[in-house]
């Protein structure tokens, strides 16, 4: 039986790097760029020395990488025992669309990475993302994450849209047995990587972005709500947002009823296209204020559901509706209901107004 192969001395240093067991003199010779090593093994260091937490070794680290070209970083995508870690810690040293790119596109990048470029990178590789399908797939918060790039292009929005169409039609088919759901297969995760590292007091520049805030997921259930309702947003808690499309679509009235709040559009209409709902669901949901807004404007659109009359005054009566749904629906309220909306202290001013003004007009 052979010998394990040993780790090469730039392997230890990472490693001893990222456990925080490196003495400051050598972190600090080490990002002025003086180990005796390849360009690209020289890379894997300064990528993990630009975030320590000692200035002086983050700003040296960050110096030495700026001398280095695109050419040479790109290179370093192809050391031996490269990780996820280091390929994401990679694309955040530099601002580098041709890098980005080249990082999009290789295999072992992490889902968190793809997120944070969605979130902030500029035109060119936001289109090189959306063009990725077989990533997308298996991370679809990334369509979520380019929505919400303040500098996304309209070009990508419309590619957005029709894979979500596309997705969604699909979802649908495999969720009635119609089709055998295809095995989606995820990118590495480096979050508890990143935790390790700020653990041991570094500094991962621009991480935010990348990772949904606190207001962005699912509210706690009410501490009275039955075990299978507590049951129900602990396992959606879990879920990735192609698993909650598929429970949205096929799973139990509870998990519809909790998703239909997810801030992923993808979700909630995966909630109102559902072949379990029927109109009383619907109605339940039209009368959520918790419910994401989108599920409202699905709502909306489709006339079938308006003409369940209880669908409709829910959408008039609900003050999380928008105030422009509500104003194109409220005329079709009978006499009695206009009336008490026009009364309503928890409906916008807007509406109770024109409320008001319908009543007299019908005298």
């Amino acid at each position: 039986m052979s010998e394990p192969t040993a780790p090469s001395p730039v392997q230890e240093i990472v490693d001893n790097i990222r456990q925080g067991l490196v003495a400051r003199n050598v972190r600090l010779f080490a990002a002025q760029g003086l180990l005796p090593v390849s360009r690209e093994e020289l890379v894997r260091v300064l990528v993990l020395l630009v975030n320590d937490g000692d200035e002086e070794i983050s700003g040296a680290a960050r110096t030495s990488l700026g001398e280095f070209s695109t050419e040479v970083l790109v290179n370093t995508l192809r050391v031996e025992k490269l990780d996820p870690l280091e390929i994401d810690l990679l694309a955040r040293c530099r601002e580098d669309e041709d890098l980005w790119g080249e990082i999009i596109r290789f295999p072992s990048t992490a889902d968190e990475t793809l997120r944070w470029l969605a979130r902030s990178a500029p035109a060119r590789t936001q289109s090189t993302l959306i063009t990725n399908q077989t990533r997308i797939m298996g991370c679809l918060e990334i369509l979520e994450d380019l929505k919400h790039n303040p500098i996304v292009s309209q070009d990508v929005l419309r590619r957005v849209r029709e894979f979500e169409e596309e997705f969604l039609q699909k979802a649908i088919v495999w969720a009635t047995a119609e089709e055998v759901q295809p095995k989606i297969e995820q990118g590495p995760s480096i979050e508890e990587a990143l935790q390790q590292l700020r653990a041991i007091g570094m500094q991962i520049a621009g991480l935010g972005p990348g990772v949904e805030s606190d207001d962005a997921r699912l509210p706690e259930p009410d501490p009275s709500a039955p075990p299978e309702i507590r049951d129900a947003f602990m396992r959606i808690s879990m879920m990735t947002t192609f698993e909650k499309i598929m429970a949205a679509l096929r799973g139990t009235r509870e998990e519809r009823f909790i998703l239909v709040r997810d801030r992923s559009v993808l979700v909630v209409r995966a909630v109102i296209n559902s072949p379990k709902m029927n109109e009383a669901d619907i109605e339940q949901i039209a009368g959520n204020r918790s419910a994401n807004p989108e599920a409202f404007r699905i709502i909306a659109t489709k006339q079938r559901m308006l003409r369940r009359y209880g669908i409709l005054r829910a959408l008039c009566f609900n003050p999380k509706v928008p105030t422009g749904i509500s104003l194109n629906l409220f005329r079709r309220l009978s006499q009695r209901d206009l009336s008490l909306l026009g009364k309503d202290r928890g409906v916008p001013e807007a509406l109770r107004k024109v409320a008001r003004e319908e009543v007299s007009r019908r005298g």
